[in-house]
């Protein structure tokens, strides 16, 4: 499985939707996906959450082009189901209603209805499809050896669950298909019931339909009475299902279908009533989904990394096991509270997992082991405290190591090209830079003394930093390493007060105010900035910060709409702020890095265009010297009179 590109976050709607729509056909027409369930699923929401009616979205499915049956328009929509990744959303999402909830694996296989007559007789049977209108598939599905062929009651109904191959099955045909949901997707295609057959489908039920039930667990054993296998459920309170899903994790490698994700369903049909649905989901149902490849190794150590606001991480050494493609040693174990609360232990049993290329990490521990973790008591001689579920350097001490993460965290966050890891460890350890005010303290003279360091690449470095002594407010904000503020929080404080002197004489009472921002998050702001002060003043000896003057509009329907630019270098003929509105002004987008799908990239008059120009040329994408960008502005911009 391939990886979303870095930058991807950045891409513009038009470049967010053919995505979308590429690997929503690769999904449901090819049956041959590039990429995670999660990462289309991150893509989907990214896209949700710019343009919430965007056609794409609507289309999402199976469409006529991968159709090879009749089609079938359901009786009711078959809904897709909500998605949530983490304990704290669940919880959100289980207080909308009252009752037990009822826990159920998610299949990881192919959707479908079963309508039976007033006589109990199968009559028909159908894929998901689009939703709305799906794919006739009955005499594959009459093949299908747990499927009844009539039910025990004359009564009409219409039963839907999802059809699968065991993987038992999968295993026996020797390598010749991708995975068990490729496989089952193909063979309820074919028109060939008998290969069909062959291929030894199952089918969990899920719900049943047309006859009226007071709850879930009431469904399940009609279900099962009639002769169906109704997928595993169990009924649960709140405070439990983080475990079940967890159970889930541990039990994967186990289980003879294949998951990706664990389902919640108010017990009460008369709550998922209430609840109703939005056009996309019911309401009244969730799937925690799983979210990347996983396997069961064994913890064997635990080392403690520190970050650059101190607080030290555990990370653990595993067993080598193999994750996407990759052989993983190391995990992360995210904080000490989560040590706490896995009862986590060295040599237990635990379930790995990774995110397209981030660092894999701990689901679920599996079995116990038989040595306790303790944090450490100091870190290279510096006191260790331990508060909540965190485990910090001691208050006034600081590591070299934290330090010289603080320098690069300023580095990338102003633009400063150029000062890698290496370099900044080197320029620490020379006693040359310590903190973030000292990068404007260099001289070219100061790097030469260092091997690898000549007097170009020396000069180099001084004019990078010398290109940024005039910082933009929201990046000056993000640099300064207050946890709370990040580019977004950074934007909304930019935006609302508009300079650096009013951000830090605001007051808890009207951060807390701004959108997002609770009153918790407001406090930490404000004492953040305090306990920078120090940092702040110095960096002002030496850097101006420029007042923040609001994002302009867009023209929507400009002659720029779904183009995207990038600056480097210097303009000569106006600055790179005014350059980006007038994009703006003609319905254009002001791109943040160079991607596959900028636009265009412009390189100024004055200065060199430094990395971004090479990135943009190896990236295919259009490449406009200054005075092409003023041709093309003028040419588009409104005549006036």
């Amino acid at each position: 499985m391939k990886s979303l590109p870095e930058g991807w976050m950045a891409w513009e709607v038009s470049a967010l939707a053919e995505a979308v729509a590429y690997h929503n056909k690769l999904y449901w027409q090819d049956a041959s996906p590039e990429i995670s369930d999660y990462d289309y699923d991150r893509l989907v929401e990214r896209l949700r959450d710019l343009a919430p009616d965007h056609p794409v979205l609507i289309s999402l499915g199976e469409d006529e082009a991968g159709r090879s049956g009749d089609a079938v328009t359901h009786a009711r929509p078959m809904l897709s189901l909500d998605k949530c990744y983490n304990e704290e959303d669940l919880l959100a999402w289980s207080v909308k209603f009252d009752g037990p909830i009822v826990m159920s694996p998610k299949i990881d296989g192919v959707a479908c209805s079963i309508r039976y007559d007033d006589e109990g007789f199968l009559v028909l049977s159908a894929t998901r499809g689009s939703g709305t209108v799906g794919e006739d598939i009955t005499a594959n599905v009459r093949r299908i050896e747990n499927v009844p062929q009539r039910l025990p009651v004359a009564q009409a109904a219409e039963i839907r669950g999802e059809v699968y191959l065991p993987i038992s099955e999968f295993n026996k045909l020797g390598g010749a298909f991708a995975n068990p949901r490729n496989t089952t997707a193909g063979a309820l295609k074919t028109k060939d019931p008998n290969e069909s057959a062959s291929k030894k489908l199952s089918f969990f039920a899920y719900d049943l339909q047309g006859v009226e039930m007071t709850t879930e667990m009431e469904k399940f054993a009609t279900l099962e009475s009639w002769g169906f296998t109704p997928v595993e459920h169990t009924l649960l309170e709140r405070e439990q299902m983080q475990a079940g899903y967890e159970s889930y994790v541990a039990r994967r490698d186990a289980l003879d279908f294949e998951i990706d994700g664990v389902v919640y369903r108010a017990n009460r049909v008369s709550e998922q009533v209430r609840l109703g649905a939005t056009s996309h989901h019911p309401r009244a149902a969730i799937a925690y989904k799983l979210q990347g490849e996983s396997a069961t190794t064994y913890l064997r150590e635990v080392e403690w990394s520190v970050s650059r606001n101190g607080t030290l991480t555990p990370v653990g050494i595993v067993d080598p096991v193999k994750l996407s493609g990759a052989v993983v040693t190391r995990i992360s174990l995210h904080n000490w509270g989560l040590v706490q609360a896995k009862h986590l232990s060295l040599n237990a049993k635990v379930v790995a997992m990774r995110r397209g290329g981030v660092i894999p990490y701990l689901e679920a521990v599996v079995e116990a082991g038989d040595q306790p973790i303790t944090p450490p008591e100091t870190y290279k001689g510096i006191p260790v405290v331990i508060q909540g579920d965190f485990v910090s350097l001691a208050e006034g001490h600081a590591s070299a190591e934290q330090e010289v993460q603080s320098l690069k965290h300023y580095a990338d966050a102003v633009g400063i090209e150029g000062f890698g890891k290496i370099w900044l460890e080197t320029l620490h350890e020379g006693g040359l830079l310590r903190s973030p005010e000292e990068f404007y303290t260099l001289k070219a003279e100061d790097l030469m003394g260092f091997e690898r360091m000549g007097e170009t690449l020396a000069a180099k470095l001084i004019a990078n930093i010398e290109a940024h002594r005039a910082i933009p407010l929201r990046p000056f904000l993000v640099a300064l390493g207050i946890p709370v503020v990040g580019k977004s929080q950074a934007g909304t404080l930019a935006r609302h007060f508009k300079s650096l002197a009013a951000i830090r004489a605001a007051k808890t009472s009207e951060v807390a105010e701004l959108p997002k921002f609770a009153e918790i998050t407001a406090q930490k702001v404000v004492q953040g900035l305090i306990d920078k002060a120090a940092l702040i003043d110095a960096l002002l000896a030496h850097v101006t910060v420029i007042d923040d003057e609001g994002e302009p509009e867009v023209a929507e329907g400009g002659p720029l709409e779904g183009k995207s630019f990038l600056f480097t270098a210097t303009l000569s003929a106006m600055s790179r702020g005014e350059a980006q509105k007038q994009v703006k002004a003609l319905g254009g987008a002001a791109a943040s890095g160079v991607s596959k799908s900028l636009s265009y990239l412009v390189v100024g008059a004055e200065g060199k265009a430094g990395s971004k120009l090479k990135k943009a040329q190896d990236a295919g994408v259009t490449v406009l010297s200054e005075a092409e960008f003023i041709a093309l502005i003028d040419e588009l911009r409104p005549s006036e009179g």
